[in-house]
């Protein structure tokens, strides 16, 4: 590795350290697990049940955890129809020896709940209420051009590696990589700078996590941490600044444990350095290809994707995926 660009990528991945520590202690990320943690992960059942009701639901959650979340749901909205458990119990006994019906859990002889069987209850979704907005600290796609040259330089390198490049609808990920088809899919409706970011991706885990070099400890968190730092440091020597997606990337990965980073810094630096020697930035570096204006289209997919972007998902072991 060239000492001079060797000195330049620690530079890059102590900033990427720094954002992510700044970002997890903030406010704003506390505030973003806090609303996080309190909706609810339905059922394939009532998922569909919503998606009948209300299409166009994104963010749905009951009438009591809107106003713990400081929003309201607005007089007169329709609550949406979801099937829940029932552990309310109908014959409690009071102090003067009397019967009364209690909300209160049904509880076992072993101090557990006893499910006494399913009701309906109502949800709301987001666009039904008012008040205080939610946090978005998830990853933001990023806008523009990409830097002359990366995409081809990229697509030679995992060419090389044996695998086939194509392009697709993988949403809600940018993009996919199967070690079994040897194949990397990124999706043909992104941005310009956000898909050669997202192939930068595909290749550090086409590098590093094929299942004949990963190492077997390693997981899928700590995965997608090596291969979005990687892609950070590439796009960084490309003069394309993808802080806004990288940080919040990889410290939801990273569970905000900045040593997660620092554990993987050699071979993350490694993975760049070998990416870059067969990818060198073509003339002095520019930011010109990140703006703040979305090309057609963006804007909706940067909706489908923000809110997923910082959650686990279970996958094959076969498949690498950029979220």
């Amino acid at each position: 590795m060239n000492p001079t660009q060797t000195e330049r990528l620690r530079r890059a991945h102590q900033r990427l350290t720094d954002a992510v520590a700044a970002l997890t202690t903030s406010e704003g990320w506390q505030r973003m697990l806090t609303v996080a943690a309190r909706f609810h992960h339905y059922s394939p059942h009532n998922v569909l049940l919503i998606g009948v009701q209300r299409p166009d639901a994104t963010h749905v959650a009951g009438y009591r955890t809107w106003q713990s979340l400081g929003r309201q749901v607005r007089k007169g909205e329709r609550g949406i129809a979801i099937i829940a458990p029932d552990t309310s119990r109908t014959d409690t006994r009071t102090t003067d020896g009397a019967t009364s019906e209690s909300p209160a859990e049904l509880i076992g002889d072993d101090g557990k709940r006893v499910l006494r069987g399913y009701r309906v209850t109502h949800v709301f979704d987001i666009s039904q209420t008012e008040g205080e907005p939610l946090p978005a600290v998830g990853p933001q796609l990023l806008t523009g051009g990409a830097p002359a040259g990366l995409w081809d330089a990229l697509a030679g390198q995992l060419s090389a590696a044996g695998f086939a490049l194509r392009d697709g609808d993988c949403a809600p990920a940018n993009g996919v990589t199967d070690f079994l088809a040897r194949t990397v899919t990124v999706c043909d409706d992104l941005p310009p700078a956000q898909r050669v970011k997202t192939l930068a991706h595909e290749l550090a885990h086409v590098l590093l996590h094929d299942p004949a070099v990963r190492p077997a400890e390693l997981d899928r968190g700590r995965a997608e941490v090596e291969a979005e730092s990687v892609a950070y440091l590439v796009a960084h020597a490309h003069g394309l600044d993808s802080n806004d997606y990288t940080a919040p990337y990889v410290a939801g990965w990273a569970g905000g444990a900045t040593g997660v980073l620092l554990a993987t810094a050699e071979r993350v630096m490694g993975a760049a350095d070998r990416i870059l020697a067969g990818a060198p930035p073509v003339g002095p570096a520019t930011t010109a290809a990140r703006t703040l204006t979305r090309q057609p289209g963006a804007d909706r997919v940067a909706d489908r994707r923000r809110s997923a972007a910082t959650q686990p998902v279970r996958r094959s072991p076969s498949l690498a995926v950029e979220r």
